[in-house]
């Protein structure tokens, strides 16, 4: 007698993502996660035989304008592979996505309102630096002046030429480096858009920079021998990558996050098509396309 193995059907998102062997992965569970969103607010498995009247009133129960119109897309999906009628999901998505635009808008002006000028920011560098506070300085300095995200900023501080060259060819990490002449050159291999733009070199001019790193540098040789890590816990060894947001807030000034900053900065440099150098500068030093950090970033843009 012959074995007779149970074949799994495949569920309507399954059957889709089966036909897009190339999609990239993040995507395969963005969309993965989203339907098993979708078939809990709908109560079945059988998305595309449900009226489409019913679906738009069940989603619109959402208080999340970002959900309703990943899970419009879904069953967008759905209805197309089914050779199902999707007009009126898709007219109803275009009216979530008005919606969504003008919610963001009113919470950009908000921001706008609370956030801190680039002054202050300054001033708060500043501070740091004249209570030799090397750490702080340092991250706060990579923040403000070169746009990087947390991941950038998990990195390997270093006052050797060697251990600089070594580090960046090794090509999985960011690394930090001080010479003579207050030379500071920064070179990331480890950030969020890598795949697309590359490791990146950057040479840094500031004198006060230069002793801020040495100064760490200094610090956390007294406390272990060894790699010198930017983000270090008390014992000199590196803070877990699970856990930069709450490390850097607690460096930051009140606590603002990587992509406060960024508004911070974009907002107030970028006024008029006249300031698009500084855009470039941003999106380079960034790795962000420029249209992504105008629409994103900039809370004076609707």
């Amino acid at each position: 007698m012959s074995d007779i193995k149970e074949v799994k059907e495949l569920d309507e998102m399954q059957r889709i993502l089966a036909k897009k062997p190339d999609l990239a992965k993040n995507s395969v569970k963005t969309y993965t996660q989203a339907y098993k969103k979708l078939v809990e607010v709908l109560a079945t498995k059988n998305v595309a035989d449900l009226d489409n009247e019913d679906i738009i009133e069940e989603l619109d129960k959402l208080e999340n304008y970002g959900t309703i119109n990943l899970l419009l897309t879904i069953v967008m999906m759905i209805k197309f592979d089914n050779q199902k009628p999707i007009d009126d999901i898709k007219k109803h998505r275009d009216v979530i996505r008005d919606e969504m635009r003008e919610s963001r808008w009113k919470r950009k002006e908000e921001k706008k309102d609370k956030f801190p000028s680039i002054n202050t920011l300054t001033k708060y560098l500043n501070r740091l630096y004249s209570k030799n506070e090397y750490q702080k300085f340092i991250i706060n300095y990579l923040l403000i002046n070169y746009n990087v995200r947390n991941l950038d900023i998990d990195l390997i501080v270093t006052d050797d030429m060697k251990t600089y060259h070594s580090l960046g060819k090794q090509g999985d990490e960011n690394v930090l480096f001080v010479g003579k002449n207050n030379s500071v050159y920064f070179y990331r291999n480890n950030y969020k858009t890598s795949k697309t733009y590359g490791p990146k070199g950057i040479r840094l001019s500031s004198v006060k920079l230069a002793n801020s790193i040495r100064g760490y540098i200094a610090e956390q040789r007294a406390i272990k021998e060894g790699v010198v890590y930017l983000l270090s816990l008390q014992d000199g060894n590196r803070s877990g990558r699970d856990s930069l947001s709450n490390y850097i807030t607690k460096h930051t000034y009140e606590g603002l996050n990587e992509s406060d900053y960024m508004k911070i900065i974009v907002t107030e440099k970028v006024k008029t098509i006249e300031d698009y150098p500084k855009l470039e500068k941003i999106s380079f030093n960034r790795g962000t396309a420029v249209q992504t950090i105008i629409e994103e970033y900039n809370l004076s843009v609707y």
